[in-house]
């Protein structure tokens, strides 16, 4: 079936299926995040394009439970936090000094030019985690923040830590009228590992490797916003001749998991004197910072007696 909306992701395989890749497409569940918050500019579009690399790479594996995108640095926009479960629920939040943000524009000249996400996230590490349960079932890669784009910074976890020839492109649309929707997307191609034994032509699989890549870096942003042109299009019109195959992966939604009781609970185990430390006339109120929820609590429902 032909995949003409948004917000999913479809997987493919091409040239006799030597190297597979994802295609991710997202608006409403971008727009629903940056709703929940007030940002400036520059950091929605920092999360909006994180988001894109985050639903790529949770794509690629195989995890009943949470995948966590996380980044930490020193930088205006000093930590992005971004979640996808199994299932295709997103959420997202970001932490900023808006002030650093203003300054960091003025002292590259950039006012009116868009600044690519690492010069904001400034020096620090990007870590990807997959929780499935118990710490048994717990993975973790990280990566230093080093490259001139958020895609650079990726392939140097790939290139480090997996060492998969992998090649990968993200793309941010900022909305230019009020009517406007914010949008993210991004394609990723890897090389699969030769199946042992089997007799390959190396200089043929690296030709052909790289004139794909060529092709992976060919799509251009009006394209891929295109709301008219499927994935399977957009692909069909990179890699028609490479034996293509296209196959819907996933659909993405925007959820949170807060909710009064975890809250309470969390609390409830804090100290009496803590307890005291956060209320404010008799009571303490918490705000989500995914989803803005605001929850408050009587301070005597808090302390165990």
């Amino acid at each position: 079936m032909v995949n003409t909306k948004f917000d999913s992701c479809v997987s493919f395989h091409i040239n006799n299926n030597a190297f597979f890749g994802r295609f991710v497409r997202l608006d409403n569940v971008i727009n629903t995040i940056l709703s929940k918050h007030q940002y400036p500019k520059v950091v929605s579009s920092v999360l909006a394009e994180s988001i894109a690399l985050a639903a790529l790479l949770a794509s690629t594996l195989k995890y009943e439970g949470l995948f966590t995108l996380q980044t930490k640095s020193n930088g205006p926009i000093n930590m992005i936090v971004i979640d996808i479960s199994s299932d295709g629920t997103i959420r997202a939040s970001a932490s900023y000094d808006e002030q650093r943000i203003e300054n960091a524009k003025k002292l590259r000249k950039t006012e009116d030019e868009h600044e690519e996400a690492p010069h904001y996230l400034g020096q620090g590490y990007l870590a990807f985690t997959v929780d499935q349960g118990g710490t048994d079932k717990m993975y973790q890669g990280v990566v230093e923040i080093q490259g001139k784009t958020l895609s650079e910074c990726a392939l140097r976890y790939f290139k480090q830590s997996e060492q998969i020839d992998t090649a990968l492109k993200l793309y941010v649309k900022e909305p230019e009228y009020p009517e406007d929707k914010w949008q993210s997307a991004g394609i990723l191609l890897q090389k699969l590992p030769n199946e042992g034994g089997t007799e390959i032509n190396e200089d043929e699989v690296k030709d052909s490797w790289e004139e794909a890549v060529i092709f992976l870096e060919s799509l251009q942003p009006q394209e891929i916003f295109d709301s008219n042109l499927s994935s399977e299009v957009l692909l069909h019109r990179l890699y028609h001749s490479h034996q293509l195959s296209v196959s819907h992966n996933k659909d993405y939604k925007f959820g949170c998991r807060c909710n009064r009781e975890k809250l309470r609970t969390i609390l409830s185990n804090m100290s009496e004197k803590e307890i005291d430390s956060l209320s404010e006339k008799g009571k303490i109120t918490a705000e989500c910072s995914f989803c803005g929820e605001k929850y408050s609590f009587e301070k005597g429902e808090l302390i165990k007696q």
